[in-house]
C-alpha cells in the first residue's frame, strides 16, 4: 500500500469518525423528554447529566497523551468507539437514574478520546484544509441525529431504536479501527519518542500555550452560546416566530458547516494566519450586525456571518499546534485546547443565561459581542507574540 494511498484511506476512516462523533450529540435534545418521562425524573435534571458527561469527556482528553503513551492510537480508537457504543445501548435501556448517569460519563470518556486522538494525529498528519473537513463532518453528524431520530419516529420506531442505531454505528466504526490499527501506527516518526517525555508541567511553562487555551475557551463559549440561546432570544425579545426561528437556528449551524467545508478549498491557496485573521474581524461584524438589529435581514444575515467566521477558527487553530509549538508539544497543547473548549461550552451559555435574569434577554446579544472581541483580542495578542508571518503558515 503506498503511503499516498494509506493517508487517504486513513482521511476517509477519519471523516466517517467525526461524523459518527457528532451523531449523539444530535439526539439527546429530542430523547430527553422521553427518557425523562421514563425515568419520571424533573426536566432540568439534564444539567446534571450534560456535567457527567463533561466530566468523561475532560477525564479522557486531559489524560490522552499519557494513555497514547501506553496503547497504540489504532487500540485507543476501537476501545474509545467500543465504549460510546455500549454507553448508547445503556441509555435505550437504562431503567435507573444512576445507570443513566454512568452511561453518559463513558459516553463523555470514549468522545474525549476520539476528539483527542484524531486531533492530534489530524495536526500532524493532515492539511489545514483537510482539518477543517473533518470538523465539517463532525457538523454533519450532529444534524444528522435529529433527522435519523424522526425518521425513526415516522416509521413507528421509539427514540430507543436511535439510540440503539447509532450505537450499532459506533460499534462498526470500533471493529474498522481494530482492523486497521497498524496503519495508525506513527512509529516512523522520531517526534513520538520524544512526546512521550513532555510533561505537563514543562508544557504549561510556555506563557503562549495558556492564551491558546484561553482562545478555545472563549470561542466554544461563544459558538455554543449563540447556538443554545439564539431560538430563545429572537422569540422572546425580538418578535421572531418559532417556525421562523427554527430556520435562524438552522441558518447558525449551516453556516457553520458550509463555511468549514468552504475553508478547507480556501486553506488549499492561502495563509492559514490570514484566513483566521479575517474569521475574527467577520465574527465582530457578524455580532455587532446582530446587536445593533436596524431590521430582521441585518439581524439574520449577521447571524450567517457569526456562523460563517467561526467556522474555520477551532480546526484551523488545531492544524497549526504543531508548528506554533513544535510536535513534541503537540499531544500535551491538543488536549489541553479541547478540555478548555469542553469546559467553555458549558460555562459561558450558563454565565450568559444568569445575566438575562437582572438585565433582560438583550443582555445576550452584548455578551457575544463582549466574547467576539476577546477572542479577536487573544488571537492577535498570540500572533504577535510568537512573531508569526502569515505566509509562512
Amino acid at each position: 500500500m503506498t503511503t499516498s494511498f494509506r493517508l487517504r484511506f486513513l482521511i476517509l476512516i477519519s471523516f466517517i469518525a467525526f461524523i459518527s462523533l457528532g451523531l449523539p450529540d444530535g439526539l439527546l435534545g429530542i430523547a430527553w423528554p422521553f427518557i425523562s418521562e421514563k425515568l419520571d425524573i424533573p426536566l432540568d435534571n439534564l444539567g446534571v447529566l450534560l456535567m457527567f458527561f463533561v466530566a468523561g469527556y475532560l477525564s479522557s482528553s486531559l489524560t490522552n497523551s499519557k494513555i497514547m503513551s501506553k496503547i497504540s492510537l489504532g487500540w485507543l480508537l476501537a476501545l474509545s468507539c467500543f465504549f460510546t457504543g455500549v454507553s448508547l445501548f445503556g441509555f435505550a435501556v437504562s431503567n435507573q437514574w444512576i445507570f443513566l448517569i454512568l452511561s453518559s460519563y463513558f459516553l463523555g470518556s470514549g468522545g474525549g478520546a476520539i476528539d483527542t486522538s484524531l486531533n492530534i494525529f489530524a495536526s500532524a498528519k493532515f492539511s489545514p484544509s483537510v482539518v477543517n473537513w473533518l470538523h465539517a463532518f463532525y457538523g454533519i453528524g450532529a444534524t444528522s441525529g435529529p433527522l435519523i431520530l424522526t425518521w425513526l419516529f415516522t416509521m413507528g420506531h421509539t427514540w430507543q431504536s436511535g439510540y440503539f442505531f447509532v450505537g450499532s454505528i459506533q460499534i462498526s466504526l470500533g471493529i474498522l479501527f481494530l482492523l486497521t490499527s497498524k496503519m495508525w501506527a506513527v512509529k516512523e516518526d522520531k517526534t513520538e519518542v520524544k512526546q512521550e517525555n513532555i510533561s505537563y508541567r514543562l508544557t504549561l511553562q510556555k506563557p503562549m500555550v495558556w492564551l491558546s487555551i484561553l482562545i478555545f475557551f472563549v470561542y466554544t463559549g461563544l459558538e455554543v452560546s449563540v447556538g443554545q440561546w439564539l431560538f430563545t432570544l429572537i422569540t422572546q425579545s425580538r418578535s421572531i416566530l418559532e417556525s421562523s426561528a427554527g430556520l435562524w437556528v438552522s441558518t447558525f449551524w449551516g453556516s457553520l458547516t458550509l463555511g468549514r467545508i468552504l475553508f478547507g478549498f480556501i486553506l488549499k491557496r492561502t495563509s492559514t494566519v490570514k484566513v483566521l485573521q479575517l474569521a475574527m474581524v467577520g465574527i465582530i461584524f457578524g455580532a455587532t450586525a446582530f446587536l445593533i438589529d436596524l431590521s430582521n435581514l441585518m439581524s439574520f444575515t449577521g447571524v450567517f456571518l457569526i456562523g460563517f467566521s467561526c467556522a474555520p477558527v477551532f480546526p484551523s487553530m488545531i492544524a497549526l499546534v504543531p508548528k506554533l509549538y513544535g510536535e513534541k508539544f503537540a499531544a500535551n497543547i491538543i488536549g489541553f485546547q479541547i478540555s478548555a473548549a469542553m469546559i467553555g461550552g458549558a460555562l459561558l451559555p450558563a454565565v450568559s443565561g444568569f445575566l438575562t435574569d437582572p438585565f433582560g434577554w438583550e443582555v445576550l446579544p452584548i455578551s457575544f459581542l463582549v466574547q467576539a472581541i476577546l477572542l479577536a483580542f487573544c488571537y492577535f495578542f498570540l500572533i504577535k507574540n510568537l512573531k508569526i508571518k502569515p505566509e509562512n503558515f
